[in-house]
């Protein structure tokens, strides 16, 4: 082969024409040098083909990223839209709120006068709880005295019952002496024994109905303190009927509190239904910013799908760069 030839392709070559033929038949150094450039010709042919191919898809994926990210900004010109009505909503939900926070603010006046009367109720409770307590007590007192009128009742039946023992002796004592003197006639001596015993259970008698009689009496004072505690009683009792009177106008201030209060309070359900409906418009308004999202979401995806393209082509058109040498 000229070395003639050889130049001229090298030169092809080195100008970047890669389409000149190549027809080695010999094999001494200068073939052998024209078989390697042609090698060298095919490979960057090879290789010049890649980076082509890569180029066009490269340049493709381009075309498609512009395109998602032009209707990305469609989009999010369309969510800036819907953003700007988003707030005009929000405006009008604040307007609302304040209005409702007025409301609130007589709410809580109102609120501060039915504490203050609740407190005075509650004033009034406590003194009633206090004449209810001392009632109690008083109470509690008379049911011990009662209870002790019971025991004195119980001291009096063990009386009477040794006073009916007592009689039954003398009944006995009485038939043996009449039946001695009905044997004795005029010599009743046995009777003068008997009559001895009679006199000495009539002397028992005496004593128990004595003791009777004490008992009576203590039951009557007892009795009589009874009546006074019951009628101290009484007296709390009125007392507390006062208090409690005075606790039920306090109660019915308080009352017309609460009514005062449920005005304002319907007032401010009115404001929250405002409220309420402004704030569905703002979710409606925020649903469609979702929905917008959802697909500026996609079209991310998408470029980062067609950006992971790129990048792999990036690596094969490195990787044919890598061939050569420098």
């Amino acid at each position: 082969v000229p070395i003639n030839d050889t130049l001229i392709l090298a030169e092809g070559i080195a100008e970047g024409v890669l389409t000149h033929p190549i027809n080695v038949t010999g094999a001494d150094e200068a073939s052998r040098l024209m078989l390697a450039l042609g090698k060298m010709q095919k490979n960057l042919r090879k290789t010049i083909g890649q980076i082509s191919d890569s180029s066009t898809q490269l340049s493709g994926a381009a075309v498609e990223m512009t395109a998602i990210t032009d209707a990305a900004s469609k989009t999010l010109r369309q969510q800036k839209n819907e953003i700007e009505q988003a707030a005009t909503a929000v405006n009008e939900m604040s307007a609302a709120v304040e209005e409702m926070a007025q409301n609130a603010t007589s709410t809580s006046e109102a609120a501060r006068q039915s504490s203050d009367f609740a407190k005075l109720g509650n004033q009034c409770v406590n003194e009633t709880l206090k004449a209810i307590s001392e009632l109690t007590g008083q109470v509690e007192l008379t049911a011990e005295q009662i209870q002790h009128l019971a025991g004195q009742t119980q001291d009096i039946s063990k009386v009477l019952s040794v006073i009916r023992a007592i009689a039954q002796q003398t009944n006995l004592l009485a038939l043996n002496a009449a039946i001695e003197a009905a044997r004795a006639g005029e010599q009743g001596r046995g009777f003068a024994v008997v009559a001895d015993q009679i006199r000495a259970l009539a002397h028992l008698t005496q004593g128990s109905t004595k003791e009777i009689e004490e008992m009576i009496t203590s039951i009557q004072q007892q009795s009589s303190l009874a009546v006074v505690s019951m009628q101290f009683s009484a007296t709390l009792a009125h007392e507390t009927k006062k208090a409690a009177e005075k606790a039920g106008r306090s109660l019915e201030s308080i009352t017309n509190a609460v009514r005062l209060i449920d005005d304002r309070n319907l007032q401010i359900a009115t404001a929250s239904e405002e409220q309420a409906s402004v704030a569905r418009e703002v979710d409606s308004n925020l649903t469609s910013i979702r929905h917008l999202s959802m697909q500026s979401d996609n079209g991310t995806h998408q470029t980062l799908q067609a950006s992971e393209e790129l990048s792999r082509l990036a690596i094969v058109l490195n990787q044919a760069v890598l061939r050569f040498k420098v």
